[in-house]
């Protein structure tokens, strides 16, 4: 009873945070439940073999992260359902001083060696990204989730190693919110159709240069395009289902350079799609 009413107030928050366009709310309480609250800081102690009391709590778009010092400089990502760690971030793990000893493909190795711990049905879902981020001597690998090819955004599973020590001073699984059976990824619309209805809807026109391309938001198709409004271009998400709006700004999730899948799928008009168009 006490999950399920953990479940309910977590997809409240997440409604109402997705709508402001981010899904991370700063120093929440868990007092609300205690038996979650303490079995969430048993699992974090658990992971760091350490008896210290948690500092604060975030919530990371469903990842409850207990920090056991400031400034998330040492924390574990816990899943609520089912108390699995999904995550952790500890700087003492980092390099104090020294030169990089590792090539990127070096910290490859050892990323991919951590990635092959998965579970088989995540690793198979999961597709690795070739561009490596660097920052302050270490690099960041991240493979990116995929159903039928076409990525889904937020799902995602990121390895930090230091380039100095070797060490992997964080990682992170995103929490994968649909099984690939009942995750749809076959338009209805095709991505002219969707580019007419964004820029309709904005009464705006594209972007110069932007290539449409197809993604999963949750469990279902959103062709992504870009508009130039009139101080800056912003993106649209039109649902390749039904032609609604799924989101304007920013992406709610990162796409990996590159990324340019959709123009070639084959496209099947719904019954809702077909009266649309027999209507005009």
């Amino acid at each position: 009873m006490r999950l399920a009413a953990f479940a309910i107030l977590f997809f409240i928050l997440i409604s109402v945070v997705a709508n402001s366009h981010s899904t991370y709310l700063f120093d929440i309480s868990l007092d609300f439940d205690q038996e979650l609250k303490s079995n969430v800081i048993a699992i974090a102690q658990d992971f760091l073999k350490t008896g210290k009391e948690p500092a604060t709590f975030d919530l990371d778009d469903g990842l409850i992260m207990v920090h056991f010092e400031p400034e998330q400089r040492n924390y574990v990502e816990i899943n609520p359902i089912g108390y699995k760690v999904h995550g952790m971030r500890n700087e003492n793990l980092k390099h104090k001083s020294g030169e990089k000893q590792l090539a990127k493909n070096q910290g490859f190795e050892i990323a991919k060696d951590f990635f092959e711990a998965l579970p088989e049905d995540t690793r198979l879902e999961l597709k690795y990204a070739l561009e490596v981020s660097e920052v302050d001597n270490t690099y960041f690998y991240k493979w990116f989730r995929h159903i039928d090819g076409i990525i889904v955004l937020g799902e995602d599973f990121l390895v930090n190693v230091d380039a100095v020590n070797g060490n992997i001073i964080a990682w992170r699984l995103s929490i994968f919110d649909y099984p690939k059976d009942l995750i749809e990824t076959t338009p209805a619309i095709t991505e002219n159709v969707a580019k007419k209805i964004a820029e309709l809807s904005f009464n705006v026109q594209s972007a110069n240069g932007f290539e449409q391309y197809l993604v999963v938001i949750r469990n279902e198709p959103v062709w992504v395009s870009k508009l130039q409004g009139q101080f800056y271009p912003f993106f649209a998400g039109v649902n390749a289902k039904d032609g609604s709006i799924a989101f304007i700004g920013t992406l709610p999730g990162e796409v990996p350079e590159g990324y340019s899948v959709g123009n070639k799928m084959e496209v099947i008009e719904t019954e809702f799609i077909k009266n649309i168009y027999e209507s005009k």
